[in-house]
Parts: structure tokens; sequence; C-alpha cells
């Protein structure tokens, strides 16, 4: 396995490898937003109605509890999740080992080791292997039908590319650079330069003169203090000031490349230098449609082609769906407006709305779905059938049942 993504290393003294990028706070934020919006975020399972007569949704499907409740003994749901976005983030794929029960239907995900896992084809047969070694350091072959694997951004289709590869030499120049500025505070921050005099010092003068400088004047501890100099000396800073030496600038650079990378809105990463409160709330709309969006529909399609099987058979009447409503709906207000909406045009029964505010439903009543009695069809204008009472006025009319 090749940990430094290209086998060339990189040219600064700090090599950042998949390992160990989770260190760098950029990074390790950007795992941790991700894991926690997608670990957050309920999957449901759906089943359709013999006939295509509607959907219902699927509680006791163990799809269900595996990704909702506890995807193994160990994890919880959100800490599979969360687990597997971290993988991602930091490797490319996720790889999970699936355990099926004896009647064949999925019962637990075991997640694999994703710098011991790798992906083998086998074209004489046409079958996709993976190759992987367990933590008691036995190796196995294990079959694509019982793996589960999400992967980023891939060259070949069968396994994804870390981004970490694109942004290698900038995290390991941000890595150097912050060790430098830990040894710069270190060091001092005040002082820092040369002294000066008309006299000549030997040696030992002048040796002397550096150590008692230096135990008195310099280190972060003693910065500020006022340097009293005798002997005709006369000091000269030579040193760069922090703010001289554009740190500030380089840390944004290096919030940008990550935020760039991974596609996370810059605020999210702390620069809110640019940010408004009205292009952070245009920015977060874009975060889930282009950000959380294909990681779901990456999710959902493998659920749904790896998961939904009994003795090897794909059920193809089952499907899994992300809700992301909690996402989307923002600020009380705005839910409102939006349940305003959907009751009125009929998509949502008051029981729908309750639902997803997970309240208690108000019985069979609240299934009924209400529409305004004031609208009508272009069919029933063009035979000259009448308008319902307040049609013309555009709403004042009675509502009616459908």
């Amino acid at each position: 396995m090749d940990f430094f993504l290209g086998g060339s290393g990189s040219s600064n003294e700090k090599r950042v490898t998949n390992s160990n990028a989770i260190l760098n706070s950029n990074i390790y934020t950007v795992a941790s937003i991700l894991g926690g919006d997608i670990g957050k975020l309920p999957i449901q399972v759906f089943k359709r109605r013999p006939g295509g007569k509607g959907i219902i949704k699927d509680t006791d499907h163990p799809v269900a509890w595996m990704l909702g409740k506890r995807a193994n003994h160990f994890m919880s749901a959100y800490t599979f999740k969360e687990l597997a976005m971290v993988h991602l983030v930091t490797w490319g794929n996720f790889y999970a080992n699936i355990e099926w029960d004896e009647d064949g239907l999925p019962k637990a995900m075991w997640p694999l080791d994703p710098s011991k896992t790798d992906v083998q084809v086998d074209w004489e047969n046409t079958e996709l292997w993976y190759i992987t070694t367990l933590p008691n350091g036995q190796q196995r072959k294990i079959s694509m039908h019982d793996v589960f694997h999400l992967k980023f951004l891939s060259t070949t289709g069968l396994k994804g590319i870390t981004p970490i590869a694109a942004i290698r030499e900038k995290l390991g120049s941000q890595s150097s650079m912050d060790k430098f500025t830990t040894s710069f505070y270190k060091n001092g921050t005040t002082i820092g330069g040369v002294l000066k005099t008309e006299q000549k010092l030997d040696k030992p003068a002048k040796d002397r003169t550096r150590e008692e400088w230096n135990k008195l004047y310099t280190g972060l501890d003693k910065a500020h203090r006022i340097a009293i100099l005798d002997a005709g000396l006369d000091y000269k800073t030579i040193g760069m000031p922090l703010k001289d030496a554009e740190f500030i600038q380089t840390q944004k650079f290096g919030i940008a490349e990550v935020a760039k990378i991974y596609k996370i809105p810059p605020h999210k990463l702390g620069q809110l230098d640019k940010a408004t409160f009205s292009n952070i709330e245009h920015q977060s709309l874009e975060y889930v449609k282009n950000t959380l969006q294909p990681i779901i529909t990456n999710w959902e399609q493998e659920i749904d082609y790896k998961l939904f099987t009994k003795n090897g058979l794909r059920d193809k009447g089952r499907y899994s769906k992300f809700n992301v409503t909690s996402e989307l709906r923002g600020d009380s207000t705005s839910r409102a407006t939006y349940y305003k909406e959907m009751w009125q045009t009929g998509a949502y029964s008051i029981n729908d709305i309750l639902e997803l505010e997970e309240k208690d439903q108000i019985g069979e009543i609240g299934d009924v779905h209400m529409v305004p009695l004031n609208f009508t069809t272009l069919e029933k204008l063009v035979r000259g059938e009448e308008t319902p009472k307040g049609g013309e006025q555009g709403g004042e009319g009675e509502e009616n049942t459908a």
C-alpha cells in the first residue's frame, strides 16, 4: 500500500498521509461536519404497494433497524454513518462487510480498514472481489455482494481516490507553517535582532552579552519587557513581524483549498471575513444541494442494490430514502409557511405534518387531504361549467375534501 499516494513523497518536512491527515484542523473539521450531517439524517425504508398503488414506510425491515438504530453490536447507526464519512474524507472509500441472518436478510454491517482493503476484478469470470486483512491478521477474499462500498470521485468506477491526494502538498506546507509558527512564538514575538556597539568586543564578551540577553528578554513569557541597554549597546530589530509574514492570508488559503476540494462553504470552516447573514443562508442551501445530496444519492443507491435482498434475490419493491426535511425546512416561521402551502395544495394531510414534527397524530380524520374549492380545471372552463363560488376572486370560497 502506497501511503503517500503517488510514491514520490512530499518536499515538505511534514509528510501528510491518509492516516495522519485527520490531525489537520481543517480536515478534521470537514470530517466532523460531513460525519455529523450524514449521521444525524434518518434513513427511511419504503415499500411499494402491490399493483403500484402508493407507497408505505417499512419500519420493521432489518435495514431500517441497522441504519436507524444499530449497525452492529458495537456501533449505533449514527456512529456507523459518521465513521463512513471519516473514511471517505481521508481515504476516498468506505467498506463494510455485510452479515446475513439465517433467512438471507442483512442483520449487521462491520466496517473494514480502508488501508488494508483493495478491490480486484476477476476478468475471466467477470466478478468483483474485495481483499482485506482483518484485525486479527487474517486475510479474506469477500464477494462484492457481501461488501457495502461507498466511494468518492473515481477514475475507474471501482475504487475512489482520496481528496488528500489533491491537497497533500498544501497540507504538508500548512503543517510545516504551523510548526514554524509554534517555534516563532516559543522564541519570542517582540524581540529579535542584533545588539550594536561602537566598542570592540572579544568573543567571551560577546558570548556573555548574548547569554545574558537571552536569559532576560527572550521567550514568550518575557515579551513586552523593557530592555535596559548599557555599555553603549544599541538594539536593532531585524525580525519579520508576524503580521508582515502574512500568516493570516496563508491560513485563509489553506481553508479555501480544503473547502474547495470537499465542497464545504468556507464559513463552516471558520472563515467568516466575507460572510453575511444573507449569503450564509444561501451557501447553506447550496451545501445541502451540491455537497450533501450527491453523498446521499451515493448512500441510497448502494443501500438499494446491496441490502434489499433475501436469500440472494433482490427485493425490487423496497428502497431507501434519506429524510433531509430537517436540513431544508429552516426556522419555525419558514417551516410553518411551507407546511401551510403543502396542506392547502393537498400534498400533506394534518397527520403528515404532525409526523414530520414528531407529534402525536389525531386519528383517521387527520389523514384527509384538503383542497381549495375555488380551484377548477381547464376542461371545466372549456365546457363552460360554472366556476365554484369564490373562484373569480382568487380564494375566499369554502374548502372541500378530496
